[in-house]
């Protein structure tokens, strides 16, 4: 039994079929009502450094020419083709690393019959020839093969050949510092300061002086025995005051410098910052499909520096988050060593952190170098396709070691190849161009063989499956489409892959094998179909009402859908019907239970029952609430829609959801628990404007109120509850100050409840970390605008 986060299909299961078949209905030979038409829209956003955001739209004409006995017109219908996802479409990847030397000499027809669909090209950063030689000139050979082409870049290698430390080159220098003292000094002064004080004390003294004084005594005259006049002077005392100065002392602050010598240590970085500058130019100046890094590592040595392999984690996040700038079509991938767990230890490459920001992997598993066998290929592929979240696409070595590059045989190569895939890898890629055995581009196709065995209940069929891996008997087609069919209706979305043999089909890939068959089994038409390499709808759109689809209106759609993807290489983001515009995830759901139908019937249905996907991924069995299954508003069909950064149908966002929401018993229990887990599990980062979208918010746990209401937003639209962004300019109460400002509104059971998660003062239907009653409303929206 799966688990709802397993997003593959897995053979033997079962479940109803939804088809109808009535025997009483007359077929339509043709279906006369409908202009038909396919489109293909997606939007591209692009981040500079100010978060500005810009579309990139061109435009190409398509013509549909329907012969019906209604209408012979032609019509003409404009597709918008912009960016994809960079990573979807990395499963069943054939690819080769080829030199810059060999670049010119590359041989297009073995690459074509080979079944190549990605190539890395070095691009030398210092030596000749020189990179934008290369990459011109290769985009020019594969212009219009589908053949994806990835700039190779050398990280952490200068341009003698000498290693760089990810950490940064560290420098140290003696220098003098200096350094003040500030100290209080005393000085005596003079200054005048006049005073009264006693003479020779400090305190009252008598000061004796002499003066004459005539006068009488008692002021008579007296007689005496002698008989003469006799005066007599008389001496006093006289109090007098002296000034005199006096000395003070005052005190002043200098301050000196002084000198010492210290050691001062310190990291250049700038030859990272180089190179990502350098990855950025090729980005934007060149048509690439992605950039593929080598040399991210240390030799063996990461164990020696503290933070080493967090250094390589982050300049890799670094990268990633420039090209997502760039362009998010962009894919990042990374040539990593293959030594399972002590991979992080010496080269400082831990998968699973390396994952969060690679689309896919490519670890080398050279069996040379190591004196391994092939089986060895397998066992180290099975344990890093265990402990990584991305695809891997296994580095194989084309010739002995590096001590012997002799080529190994075509066999031998299609046998190591073979390990890989039958341990999970989602393609190989061979090393390198120039040395592979010509004999293995002749017989490239025929490079995994398909083990397994599977019948049909058809009276008619009884076929095993190809042992080619590009091509695939209808029985094969029909086996994998009722296990696509019962993974749908299990878990209310689509699958990334369905295994076909130990070959990991992409959906864009498996629609092309369901409508090719389908017209097949129209025509009576039995020979294996080859299995192409179309890239993922980039925008899948729908507007459509339930009702039944006639057997010549989905055959005639089969058969737009057909020359559309062989055409332009890419799965139609929607299909016109007499219903209404199909999204691409209900193409592959319709032609899965078509050719489903037909294993159980041995017959094409009638008509096939249509429902809008959004149903469909909302459904869920377990509810019983009147509520939950109430009927939402034609009107509010559009707040349930997918858009660029709110993914509502990707795998990860509709498990979480449904187990977020399973056991709920009303539409607002669902609503507040996905509320309270989005507020609850994300930290909030300061930045303008949508940076990840729904997908990214999700793996980083983080994000701004826009990328916040993102997730917020398509969580509950994957749950089946109309969700809208609003935009308005808020006063907030810890900051006391205004800030633009984005949060959602969910709606539940007629009233549209507000859900501001950015917080966790905040709980759905209220808010408390900004003004509600002072606020002005910029917009709602079912799509952001920004």
């Amino acid at each position: 039994m799966l688990a709802p986060s397993i997003n593959y299909a897995t053979p033997n299961q079962s479940a109803t079929e939804n088809f109808t078949n009535t025997t009483n209905v007359s077929e339509i030979a043709e279906n006369n009502t409908n202009t038909s038409t396919i489109q293909n829209t997606t939007t591209m956003v692009v981040n500079d450094s100010d978060i500005n955001q810009q579309e990139n739209q061109t435009t190409e004409t398509y013509n549909n020419t329907e012969n019906s006995s209604s209408d012979d017109s032609n019509e003409t219908e404009t597709i918008q083709n912009y960016t994809a996802a960079a990573s979807d479409g990395y499963q069943n990847v054939h690819a080769l690393w080829i030199s810059a030397d060999e670049a010119s000499s590359v041989n297009l027809s073995e690459l074509l019959n080979a079944g190549i669909t990605d190539v890395f090209v070095k691009t030398n950063r210092f030596s000749s020839p020189n990179y934008d030689t290369v990459l011109t000139a290769l985009l020019s050979t594969l212009n219009g093969t589908g053949i994806r082409v990835h700039a190779w870049v050398s990280c952490f290698i200068d341009e003698d050949g000498n290693w760089v430390d990810p950490l940064g080159e560290v420098t140290t220098t003696t220098v003098k510092v200096p350094h003040t003292k500030t100290v209080k000094v005393a000085t005596k002064n003079w200054y005048k300061s006049w005073y009264k004080s006693w003479y020779k004390n400090w305190y009252k003294v008598w000061y004796k002086k002499w003066y004459k004084s005539w006068y009488k005594s008692r002021g008579v005259w007296k007689y005496y025995w002698k008989s003469y006049w006799k005066s007599y002077w008389k001496y006093s005392w006289k109090y007098s005051w002296k000034y005199s100065w006096k000395y003070y002392w005052s005190y002043s602050y200098k301050t000196s410098t002084y000198y010492t010598t210290t050691t001062v240590t310190s990291t250049d970085t700038n030859f990272n910052d180089a190179l990502v500058k350098y990855i950025a130019k090729l980005a934007t100046d060149y048509d690439i499909d992605g950039i593929h890094l080598d040399y991210v590592r240390y030799p063996g040595t990461a164990y020696l520096h503290s933070g080493g392999t967090d250094a390589i984690t982050n300049f890799v996040k670094t990268v990633d988050e420039k090209l997502y700038s760039i362009s998010p079509k962009i894919a990042l991938s990374a040539a990593l060593m293959p030594e399972c767990s002590v991979n992080g230890y010496y080269y400082g490459q831990d998968y699973a952190a390396l994952s969060e920001y690679l689309d896919f992997l490519v670890p080398m598993v050279y069996k040379g170098n190591y004196n391994k066998d092939t089986s060895w290929i397998g066992t180290t592929t099975q344990w890093i396709v265990a402990h990584s979240t991305k695809p891997v696409v296994v580095g194989l070595q084309v010739y002995e070691s590096d001590s012997n590059v002799e080529e190994l045989s075509a066999s031998e190569l299609v046998e190591d190849i073979q390990s890989a895939m039958s341990n999970g890898a989602s393609g190989y890629a061979l090393f390198r161009y120039g040395l592979v055995d010509k004999a293995f581009f002749n017989q490239a196709i025929n490079t995994t063989t398909n083990t397994s065995t599977s019948t049909t209940n058809s009276t008619t069929t009884n076929n095993t499956t190809t042992t080619s891996p590009t091509k695939y008997t209808l029985a094969d087609i029909i086996d994998a489409a009722g296990r696509v069919k019962t993974y749908v209706e299990t878990y209310h979305t689509l699958p990334n892959y369905v295994l076909m043999g130990s070959v990991k089909i992409t959906m864009p890939q498996f629609l092309k094998l369901l409508v090719t068959g389908t017209l097949q089994l129209k025509n009576g038409i039995t020979t294996p179909i080859a299995l192409g390499n179309p890239t993922v709808a980039t925008n899948p759109y729908e507007s459509m009402t339930s009702g039944n689809l006639d057997k010549a209106g989905y055959l005639d759609l089969a058969s737009r859908i057909k020359s559309f993807m062989d055409s332009n290489g890419v799965a139609p983001n929607y299909g016109s019907t007499t219903l209404g515009k199909i999204r691409y995830e209900s193409l592959i759901y319709l032609y899965s239970r078509v050719m489903a139908f037909y294993g159980d019937n041995s017959y094409l249905p009638n008509y096939a029952v249509m429902k809008p996907w959004t149903t469909v991924i909302s459904s869920s069995s377990s509810s019983t609430s009147s509520s939950s299954s109430s009927t939402i508003p034609s009107s509010l069909q559009v707040y349930l829609q997918t858009t660029d950064n709110c993914q509502v149908t990707n795998a990860a966002i509709v498990a979480l959801a449904n187990n977020l929401t399973s056991g709920a018993t009303t539409t607002y229990t669902k609503a507040q628990s996905i509320y309270n887990w989005v507020r609850d599990n994300l930290e909030y980062s300061y930045y303008y404007n949508t940076q990840k979208g729904a997908v990214k918010t999700l793996s980083s746990k983080s994000g701004n109120c826009c990328d916040h209401s993102h997730l917020l937003v398509a969580l509950c639209r994957a749950a089946g509850l109309p969700t809208r962004y609003v935009h308005g300019y808020c006063y907030f109460t810890t900051s006391k100050a205004w800030y633009g400002h984005v949060w959602a509104e969910i709606y539940v059971d007629g009233k549209w409840y507000t859900a501001d998660a950015v917080s966790y003062r905040n709980s759905l239907g209220t808010i408390k970390n900004w003004d509600t009653s002072s606020w002005t409303l910029k917009g709602r929206y079912a799509e952001l605008p920004f």
